[in-house]
Protein backbone atom coordinates (compact mmCIF):
# COMPACT_ATOMS: atom_id res chain seq x y z
CA UNK A 1 0.00 0.00 0.00
CA UNK A 2 1.36 3.43 -1.01
CA UNK A 3 2.56 5.25 2.11
CA UNK A 4 2.27 8.94 1.41
CA UNK A 5 4.14 9.98 4.54
CA UNK A 6 7.14 7.81 3.70
CA UNK A 7 7.16 9.14 0.11
CA UNK A 8 7.17 12.72 1.32
CA UNK A 9 9.95 11.96 3.76
CA UNK A 10 12.03 10.31 1.04
CA UNK A 11 11.50 13.21 -1.33
CA UNK A 12 12.57 15.58 1.43
CA UNK A 13 15.80 13.68 1.88
CA UNK A 14 16.44 13.56 -1.88
CA UNK A 15 15.65 17.25 -2.19
CA UNK A 16 18.01 17.99 0.65
CA UNK A 17 20.73 15.97 -1.05
CA UNK A 18 20.14 17.73 -4.35
CA UNK A 19 20.29 21.12 -2.66
CA UNK A 20 23.39 20.13 -0.76
CA UNK A 21 25.12 18.91 -3.92
CA UNK A 22 24.18 22.15 -5.63
CA UNK A 23 25.70 24.13 -2.78
CA UNK A 24 28.85 22.09 -2.92
CA UNK A 25 29.08 22.60 -6.68
CA UNK A 26 28.56 26.35 -6.26
CA UNK A 27 31.26 26.50 -3.61
CA UNK A 28 33.65 24.71 -5.91
CA UNK A 29 32.75 27.06 -8.74
CA UNK A 30 33.11 30.09 -6.52
CA UNK A 31 36.43 28.86 -5.25
CA UNK A 32 37.62 28.54 -8.83
CA UNK A 33 36.32 32.02 -9.59
CA UNK A 34 38.05 33.47 -6.56
CA UNK A 35 41.25 31.79 -7.62
CA UNK A 36 40.93 33.34 -11.06
CA UNK A 37 40.17 36.74 -9.55
CA UNK A 38 43.22 36.59 -7.32
CA UNK A 39 45.57 35.94 -10.22
CA UNK A 40 47.69 39.03 -10.99
CA UNK A 41 46.63 40.87 -14.12
CA UNK A 42 48.85 40.21 -17.07
CA UNK A 43 49.32 43.45 -19.01
CA UNK A 44 50.01 43.38 -22.68
CA UNK A 45 53.31 44.99 -23.46
CA UNK A 46 53.10 48.23 -25.39
CA UNK A 47 54.32 48.15 -28.93
CA UNK A 48 57.18 50.40 -29.93
CA UNK A 49 54.73 52.73 -31.71
CA UNK A 50 52.47 52.91 -28.64
CA UNK A 51 55.42 53.83 -26.45
CA UNK A 52 56.49 56.50 -28.92
CA UNK A 53 52.96 57.91 -29.09
CA UNK A 54 52.75 58.05 -25.30
CA UNK A 55 56.08 59.86 -25.08
CA UNK A 56 54.92 62.37 -27.70
CA UNK A 57 51.71 63.08 -25.80
CA UNK A 58 53.48 63.51 -22.47
CA UNK A 59 56.10 65.86 -23.91
CA UNK A 60 53.36 67.93 -25.57
CA UNK A 61 51.61 68.27 -22.22
CA UNK A 62 54.94 69.24 -20.68
CA UNK A 63 55.29 72.06 -23.22
CA UNK A 64 51.85 73.35 -22.22
CA UNK A 65 52.86 73.18 -18.54
CA UNK A 66 56.01 75.17 -19.29
CA UNK A 67 53.94 77.82 -21.05
CA UNK A 68 51.51 78.04 -18.15
CA UNK A 69 54.35 78.50 -15.67
CA UNK A 70 56.05 81.21 -17.76
CA UNK A 71 58.96 79.04 -18.87
CA UNK A 72 58.77 80.08 -22.50
CA UNK A 73 62.20 78.75 -23.44
CA UNK A 74 61.28 75.36 -22.02
CA UNK A 75 57.93 75.44 -23.85
CA UNK A 76 59.45 76.22 -27.24
CA UNK A 77 62.36 73.78 -26.89
CA UNK A 78 60.10 70.96 -25.76
CA UNK A 79 57.49 71.36 -28.50
CA UNK A 80 60.14 71.74 -31.19
CA UNK A 81 61.78 68.51 -30.02
CA UNK A 82 58.41 66.75 -30.21
CA UNK A 83 57.77 67.89 -33.77
CA UNK A 84 61.29 67.02 -34.84
CA UNK A 85 60.46 63.37 -34.17
CA UNK A 86 56.72 63.34 -34.90
CA UNK A 87 55.39 65.73 -37.53
CA UNK A 88 51.92 64.19 -37.78
CA UNK A 89 50.61 64.92 -34.29
CA UNK A 90 47.97 67.62 -34.66
CA UNK A 91 47.91 68.53 -30.96
CA UNK A 92 51.65 69.22 -31.01
CA UNK A 93 51.16 71.68 -33.88
CA UNK A 94 48.25 73.28 -32.01
CA UNK A 95 50.40 73.62 -28.90
CA UNK A 96 53.20 75.17 -30.95
CA UNK A 97 50.68 77.62 -32.42
CA UNK A 98 49.49 78.66 -28.97
CA UNK A 99 53.03 79.11 -27.69
CA UNK A 100 54.04 81.35 -30.58
CA UNK A 101 50.74 83.22 -30.46
CA UNK A 102 51.43 84.06 -26.85
CA UNK A 103 54.99 85.12 -27.75
CA UNK A 104 53.51 87.27 -30.57
CA UNK A 105 55.51 85.45 -33.24
CA UNK A 106 52.48 85.37 -35.47
CA UNK A 107 54.12 83.94 -38.59
CA UNK A 108 55.17 80.83 -36.69
CA UNK A 109 51.78 80.65 -34.98
CA UNK A 110 49.91 80.81 -38.30
CA UNK A 111 52.21 78.21 -39.86
CA UNK A 112 51.54 75.90 -36.92
CA UNK A 113 47.76 76.36 -37.13
CA UNK A 114 47.86 75.57 -40.83
CA UNK A 115 49.79 72.34 -40.18
CA UNK A 116 47.31 71.34 -37.47
CA UNK A 117 44.33 72.09 -39.73
CA UNK A 118 45.85 70.09 -42.56
CA UNK A 119 46.11 67.06 -40.28
CA UNK A 120 42.64 67.55 -38.72
CA UNK A 121 40.50 69.84 -40.92
CA UNK A 122 37.37 69.27 -38.81
CA UNK A 123 39.05 69.31 -35.41
CA UNK A 124 36.86 71.41 -33.12
CA UNK A 125 39.59 72.66 -30.79
CA UNK A 126 41.92 73.51 -33.66
CA UNK A 127 39.21 75.40 -35.55
CA UNK A 128 38.11 77.28 -32.45
CA UNK A 129 41.66 78.31 -31.56
CA UNK A 130 42.52 79.34 -35.10
CA UNK A 131 39.37 81.42 -35.23
CA UNK A 132 40.41 83.16 -32.03
CA UNK A 133 43.89 83.75 -33.45
CA UNK A 134 42.38 85.43 -36.51
CA UNK A 135 39.99 87.51 -34.41
CA UNK A 136 42.30 88.62 -31.61
CA UNK A 137 45.88 88.55 -32.90
CA UNK A 138 45.31 89.28 -36.58
CA UNK A 139 42.26 91.55 -36.14
CA UNK A 140 40.28 89.64 -38.76
CA UNK A 141 37.04 88.95 -36.88
CA UNK A 142 34.96 88.41 -39.99
CA UNK A 143 37.32 85.67 -41.23
CA UNK A 144 37.22 83.99 -37.84
CA UNK A 145 33.49 83.23 -37.76
CA UNK A 146 33.63 80.28 -40.18
CA UNK A 147 36.17 78.50 -37.96
CA UNK A 148 34.00 78.89 -34.89
CA UNK A 149 31.09 77.45 -36.87
CA UNK A 150 33.22 74.43 -37.82
CA UNK A 151 34.01 73.86 -34.15
CA UNK A 152 30.34 74.12 -33.15
CA UNK A 153 29.36 71.70 -35.93
CA UNK A 154 31.45 68.95 -34.32
CA UNK A 155 28.97 67.00 -32.19
CA UNK A 156 31.82 65.61 -30.09
CA UNK A 157 33.15 69.05 -29.11
CA UNK A 158 32.75 69.14 -25.31
CA UNK A 159 32.71 72.95 -24.93
CA UNK A 160 30.78 74.56 -27.80
CA UNK A 161 29.93 77.44 -25.46
CA UNK A 162 33.53 78.62 -25.91
CA UNK A 163 33.03 79.05 -29.64
CA UNK A 164 29.72 80.84 -29.10
CA UNK A 165 31.48 83.20 -26.71
CA UNK A 166 34.23 83.80 -29.25
CA UNK A 167 31.67 84.49 -31.95
CA UNK A 168 30.05 87.05 -29.69
CA UNK A 169 33.37 88.80 -29.04
CA UNK A 170 34.21 88.94 -32.74
CA UNK A 171 30.80 90.31 -33.71
CA UNK A 172 31.20 92.97 -31.01
CA UNK A 173 34.53 93.91 -32.57
CA UNK A 174 32.61 94.40 -35.82
CA UNK A 175 30.15 96.62 -33.90
CA UNK A 176 27.36 94.08 -34.44
CA UNK A 177 26.29 94.31 -30.81
CA UNK A 178 22.82 92.79 -31.05
CA UNK A 179 24.18 89.75 -32.86
CA UNK A 180 27.06 89.54 -30.41
CA UNK A 181 24.71 89.42 -27.44
CA UNK A 182 22.65 86.67 -29.04
CA UNK A 183 25.77 84.48 -29.11
CA UNK A 184 26.64 85.41 -25.53
CA UNK A 185 23.15 84.33 -24.51
CA UNK A 186 23.54 81.07 -26.43
CA UNK A 187 26.78 80.35 -24.59
CA UNK A 188 25.00 80.85 -21.26
CA UNK A 189 22.15 78.61 -22.34
CA UNK A 190 24.65 75.84 -22.96
CA UNK A 191 26.57 76.51 -19.74
CA UNK A 192 24.93 78.87 -17.21
CA UNK A 193 28.12 78.77 -15.08
CA UNK A 194 30.39 79.97 -17.88
CA UNK A 195 31.73 83.00 -16.04
CA UNK A 196 33.71 84.72 -18.86
CA UNK A 197 30.44 85.46 -20.67
CA UNK A 198 29.48 88.04 -18.04
CA UNK A 199 32.75 89.89 -18.52
CA UNK A 200 32.58 89.89 -22.32
CA UNK A 201 28.96 91.03 -22.30
CA UNK A 202 30.04 93.91 -20.06
CA UNK A 203 32.80 94.79 -22.51
CA UNK A 204 30.41 94.66 -25.46
CA UNK A 205 27.85 96.89 -23.70
CA UNK A 206 30.64 99.35 -22.91
CA UNK A 207 31.63 99.38 -26.58
CA UNK A 208 27.97 99.97 -27.46
CA UNK A 209 27.92 102.91 -24.99
CA UNK A 210 25.39 101.17 -22.75
CA UNK A 211 27.26 102.10 -19.59
CA UNK A 212 24.59 101.13 -17.05
CA UNK A 213 24.29 97.56 -18.35
CA UNK A 214 28.07 97.29 -18.67
CA UNK A 215 28.55 98.28 -15.04
CA UNK A 216 25.93 95.86 -13.74
CA UNK A 217 27.35 92.94 -15.70
CA UNK A 218 30.94 93.69 -14.72
CA UNK A 219 30.06 93.85 -11.03
CA UNK A 220 28.19 90.56 -11.41
CA UNK A 221 31.28 89.06 -13.05
CA UNK A 222 33.54 90.48 -10.34
CA UNK A 223 31.46 88.82 -7.61
CA UNK A 224 31.95 85.43 -9.29
CA UNK A 225 35.76 85.30 -9.34
CA UNK A 226 38.42 85.32 -6.67
CA UNK A 227 41.13 87.42 -8.33
CA UNK A 228 40.94 90.00 -11.10
CA UNK A 229 43.37 89.70 -14.00
CA UNK A 230 45.10 92.69 -15.54
CA UNK A 231 42.50 92.71 -18.31
CA UNK A 232 39.70 92.59 -15.72
CA UNK A 233 41.15 95.58 -13.89
CA UNK A 234 41.53 97.58 -17.08
CA UNK A 235 37.93 96.86 -18.04
CA UNK A 236 36.75 97.83 -14.56
CA UNK A 237 38.80 101.04 -14.82
CA UNK A 238 37.23 101.90 -18.19
CA UNK A 239 33.69 101.27 -17.00
CA UNK A 240 34.28 103.31 -13.84
CA UNK A 241 35.61 106.21 -15.93
CA UNK A 242 32.51 106.14 -18.13
CA UNK A 243 30.26 105.94 -15.07
CA UNK A 244 31.97 108.99 -13.63
CA UNK A 245 33.19 107.04 -10.62
CA UNK A 246 36.67 108.45 -10.20
CA UNK A 247 37.36 106.73 -6.87
CA UNK A 248 36.58 103.28 -8.29
CA UNK A 249 38.81 104.00 -11.29
CA UNK A 250 41.66 104.96 -8.97
CA UNK A 251 41.25 101.74 -7.02
CA UNK A 252 41.39 99.62 -10.19
CA UNK A 253 44.50 101.49 -11.34
CA UNK A 254 46.18 101.04 -7.95
CA UNK A 255 45.57 97.29 -8.12
CA UNK A 256 47.07 97.21 -11.62
CA UNK A 257 50.17 99.01 -10.40
CA UNK A 258 50.52 96.70 -7.42
CA UNK A 259 49.74 93.36 -9.06
CA UNK A 260 50.70 93.86 -12.72
CA UNK A 261 53.30 96.66 -12.84
CA UNK A 262 54.72 95.57 -16.23
CA UNK A 263 51.45 94.76 -17.95
CA UNK A 264 50.28 96.15 -21.29
CA UNK A 265 47.03 97.05 -19.56
CA UNK A 266 48.78 99.42 -17.14
CA UNK A 267 50.83 100.85 -20.00
CA UNK A 268 47.61 101.65 -21.86
CA UNK A 269 46.45 103.78 -18.93
CA UNK A 270 49.84 105.43 -18.48
CA UNK A 271 50.12 106.19 -22.20
CA UNK A 272 46.52 107.35 -22.53
CA UNK A 273 45.65 104.58 -24.98
CA UNK A 274 42.19 104.12 -23.56
CA UNK A 275 40.67 102.66 -26.70
CA UNK A 276 42.86 99.58 -26.79
CA UNK A 277 40.81 96.43 -26.32
CA UNK A 278 42.19 93.37 -24.60
CA UNK A 279 40.31 90.14 -25.20
CA UNK A 280 40.12 87.22 -22.80
CA UNK A 281 42.05 84.02 -23.29
CA UNK A 282 39.93 81.75 -25.46
CA UNK A 283 41.80 78.91 -27.06
CA UNK A 284 42.03 76.24 -24.60
CA UNK A 285 39.66 76.57 -21.64
CA UNK A 286 37.67 77.33 -21.35
CA UNK A 287 37.17 74.60 -20.41
CA UNK A 288 39.23 75.70 -17.55
CA UNK A 289 41.43 78.53 -16.67
CA UNK A 290 43.72 78.31 -19.59
CA UNK A 291 47.29 78.97 -20.49
CA UNK A 292 48.41 82.57 -20.62
CA UNK A 293 47.72 83.69 -24.17
CA UNK A 294 44.02 79.26 -23.74
CA UNK A 295 42.55 82.08 -25.83
CA UNK A 296 39.53 80.50 -24.02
Amino acid sequence: MFNKMKWLSLMGVLSGCLLLSACVSDKKANKANYADYEQPTKLRKQTRKERADETTRIKTELAIAYLSSGNYRGATQTIESVLKKEKNYDMAWLTRAQIYQYLKEYDKADESFQRALKLSPAGAEINNNYGWFLCSAMNRPNDAIAYFDKAIADATYPTPEVSYLNKGICHAKMQQYHLADSYFQRALQMNPQFVPVFKERARAFLMADNIKEAGQLFRQYQSMIERLSADDLLLGWKISKHEGSGQAAIEYEMQLRELYPYSDELKSITNGDFNQEFGHDSSAQSDDESTPEKGK
